[in-house]
């Protein structure tokens, strides 16, 4: 068993609805197991004084095959009529254990 460590950042274009994004990190050797975790995450409105109605961030696992995991990011910050732009970036840190 060797555990491996990789990150991912992934920068949230401007935007005002919930949203996916589909994601990948390659290791040196091929993965035998693997999962991932929220690392950081921000999240900023294009303009100011909004009531926040919602803040979500969630990071899955997809899949992994040979040396590649694969996950998704999903975000959403809204205020109450959810029409107010967006950006920011999230950290995912892939944790994998290599044949």
């Amino acid at each position: 068993m060797a555990l491996d460590f990789g990150t991912a950042r992934i920068s949230i274009p401007s935007g005002t609805r919930e949203r996916t994004f589909n994601e990948s990190v390659v290791f040196p050797r091929n993965v035998r197991e693997a999962n991932v975790a929220l690392q950081g995450f921000k999240l900023d409105y294009s303009s100011s004084d909004h009531h926040i109605d919602t803040v979500k961030v969630d990071v899955n696992l997809r899949s992994f095959s040979g040396n590649t995991v694969r996950f998704s990011v999903t975000v959403d910050y809204a205020d109450k009529n959810n029409d107010d732009r967006y950006n920011g970036n999230v950290d995912v840190l892939v944790i994998a254990d290599l044949f």
